[in-house]
This record gives C-alpha cells, structure tokens and sequence, in this order.
C-alpha cells in the first residue's frame, strides 16, 4: 500500500480508496498500525501481534444477538474492524446468536431483557444481515447458528465446564452489581449467558474474537472455558464505545435520541455528521475509516486547524461508502452548502432581531419568541443542537450574540443584526 500523507481536502478520498483497497500484500506492521487505531482492549496484544506476524490465515469470530431490528452507526465499529480483517484474507466466523438471545446478553443492561420468541429472532436476523451488508461482505463469511450446538448440550457438560468458573467473578460484573445493589433480580439464564457464548468459541475455535466494550468479560470467560477443553485460547479484541451526536458525553442510542440510523438517507447522515461537536470528529474518522495509529495525530491538527472542513470530509466519506461512490459523497456535500450557505440563507424568509448590548444568544432566542420556553431552549444548547450557519460553530448558553444567522435545532432560523 503506498503511504498516503492526510490532508484537510482530501480526507474523503484517501479514506475511501483504502476501504476499497485489497489487503492481502499489506505487510503485518501495517496491519497491526491499522488495528491499533481502532482497538479498546485486547486480551492480549503480545498474541494477538504474534498470530499476525505468523502471516498464517486467521478465523476471526463475531457474535450477534439479533436482539432488535434497527441498527445504528455505533453498532458498526466491530464490523469496520472485521472488515479490515475481511480485506487481508482473513476468515470472517459469523455466529448468529438464535440460541443466546433467547436468553438475552446482560452486558451493559440495568434491567434484565424480555424474552424473545425464535420467529422474532429469525426476523430481526434478517434485517440485522441486510443492514450490515454494505460493510461486510456476507457472502464471504461462514454463518453458522448457536442453537446448531447449544441445544444440543448434556447436563454432564454443562457441570464440567460450570466447575471451571467462577460465581463471584461473574456476580462482579458491573452491571450486576448495581442490578443487585438497586434490589432488583438476577436469573440464572443471565448468569450463564457469558458461558453460553463461550461454547460458541469452543465449537469454532477462533483465533480472535471482535466485538463491543461490553462484552470483554464474555470473552474472558470464552478463555477459559476453551483452555478447560484443552483448546488454544481466542484472542479478545474489543471496540470502543461510539458517542452520541448530541456530544454530551452519553453513548449513541436510540434511547437518548443521539443516533445515526443505519438506514438513513444520505442527506440526513450528512446533515448529522455536520451537526456533532468538533471533538468527536477524531473518534468518528477512527470509528469508520480505515486510519493508522500512527496518524492519528495528524488527523488531529487538521480537525483542530479546520473543524468545518473535516466534518465535511467526514460526511462526504460516510456517504461515499454508503453510495460506493465518491461523486455521491461529493453531491452531498454540495446540497448542504448550497442549503446552508450564508447567501442562501440571507436571502430567505426568517425571522430578524437587531441584538441590545451584552446580550447572549440564549436571551435573544427567547427574545425572539421562536422558543417560548426556557428550559426547551436550555436542553437545545445542552445537545449542542444551536449552530452558526457561517462557521457551524456549535453555540453556548452564555455566548454573547453576534451578528449572523443561527440554526435552532433542525428547523429554525434566526437572523441576528
């Protein structure tokens, strides 16, 4: 692969042609920059460099819980990770986890999951295998089903291997202990989910094992449930955790509202990547492009240098792996400024206040009478959702107004003077 220096203007395309790159010839020190960049933690980096310095065709296992229908772009930094596996010849092993989500994964809940019914489970698998599609090239993994196996286990099985591990271990799990701390239940289903997903491993016998943040401890036990069958253990390789466009810090989630849905628009996708804080615009670039560990300072300089300019190229990217096509990426781009453009909103029908002196853009928004309450305002500022249209500077509370047009959440405009 030729070394590519980043520049401001030409993130979207640098990035685009490496994930359309082969990278079967990409030598293991590459490789390895590659995967750093985009790894939480890793049990254990020693091994992990090892098995991909041995040059040997690696399995490389991913678990899902068809537990619902929608996916987000959160949902998709494992799937970026397996991709870049995908592309240097590596065995993609999907499980699907028809079995398991019957029981539901208690990782990162703060309640237990509802059962699912094997019909709901069928049908969220599906949507979930066409929305990631684009991404990851299905065709090309090996597909198998958890309850091939797991319906299949013997009692006399099960009791060895529970003899391996350990209660207190998996009662101090984070998200168990405020469960137990706030009175609330534990079923023994939940409790034996992470060894569940543990015979998975030992079934396929991976050589590494992607997937959230959340679920390190599930592959922890993995480990030790394959060194008790007197199997190599998988490598543990985890993802981070996206953060929602709201940038307050909370995780992407359709609960808080903060989320770019999978199967979005192109406008809308665009209009999102234009609408997050400055410094999210790091961990996205790393989150979905193919970035080097190595670079990512440099990344950082042009983020920091020309904010509006890397967020366009953030947009034009997403748009241009969605479309498979840079031109599309490009036209995008295009339609936003021309809707956004200062000119363009100078000359349209909005509502105009002339500032008194010392005010703040929170006092001349109520002012205004566009938003009539103080705490709805105060949440929009608190989601960074008020932007200057010029700059697309994300706007706070007590800034002092200044003359230009702002953007109020989605569809409001004000014209200061």
């Amino acid at each position: 692969m030729n070394q590519t220096e980043l520049t401001a203007g030409a993130l979207s395309e640098t990035f685009f042609k490496r994930y359309t790159d082969d990278w079967k010839t990409l030598e293991p020190e590459q490789f390895l920059d590659f995967l750093r960049a985009k790894i939480d933690q890793c049990i254990t980096f020693d091994e992990l460099e090892k098995l991909i310095k041995s040059r040997h065709k690696l399995t490389i296992k991913f678990g899902i819980d068809p537990t619902g229908p929608d996916v987000h772009v959160g949902h998709l930094l494992p799937i970026f990770m397996l991709r870049q596996f995908q592309k240097a010849g590596h065995i993609i092993q999907l499980i699907i986890g028809d079995f398991t989500a019957m029981i539901g994964d208690p990782s990162g809940r703060d309640s237990g999951r509802s059962r699912l019914s094997k019909a709901d489970v069928q049908k969220n698998m599906r949507t979930y295998l066409k929305q990631i599609g684009p991404y990851l090239d299905i065709r090309k993994a090996k597909v198998h089903y958890n309850s091939e196996w797991l319906g299949k286990l013997s009692l006399a099985h099960i009791i060895a291997d529970f003899q391996q591990l350990s209660l207190t271990e998996i009662l101090q799990r984070e998200d168990f202990r405020k469960r137990i701390e706030q009175g609330q239940g534990i079923t023994l289903a939940e409790l034996i989910y992470s060894y569940a997903q543990g015979v998975d491993s030992v079934i396929i016998t991976p050589d590494i094992e992607v997937g959230g943040r959340d679920q390190l401890l599930n592959f922890a036990h993995a480990r030790t449930i394959m060194r008790a069958r007197n199997q190599a253990p998988e490598v543990a390789v985890t993802t981070p955790v996206l953060k929602g466009t709201a940038g307050d810090g909370r995780k992407m989630s359709k609960s808080y509202n903060n989320y770019i849905a999978v199967r979005e628009s192109a406008e809308e996708k665009f209009g999102k990547i234009m609408s997050i804080p400055d410094n999210l615009i790091v961990p996205y670039f790393t989150a979905f492009a193919d970035i080097k560990k190595s670079e990512l300072q440099n990344l950082r300089l042009i983020a920091e240098h020309n904010p509006l300019e890397a967020k366009k190229q953030l947009g034009q990217f997403i748009v241009a792996i969605d479309e498979d096509s840079l031109k599309a990426g490009q036209k995008e781009r295009e339609k936003f400024e021309k809707k956004f453009s200062q000119k363009n909103l100078s000359g349209a029908k909005m509502p105009s206040l002339k500032i008194e002196g010392g005010e703040t853009y929170f006092d001349a928004i109520v002012r205004s009478k566009l938003i009539t309450s103080k705490s709805e305002l105060t949440r929009l500022f608190e989601q960074q959702a008020i932007h200057n249209t010029g700059t697309n500077a994300t706007l706070q509370k007590s800034d002092l107004a200044a003359p230009g047009i702002i953007k109020i959440g989605k569809r409001l405009f004000l014209k200061l003077e």
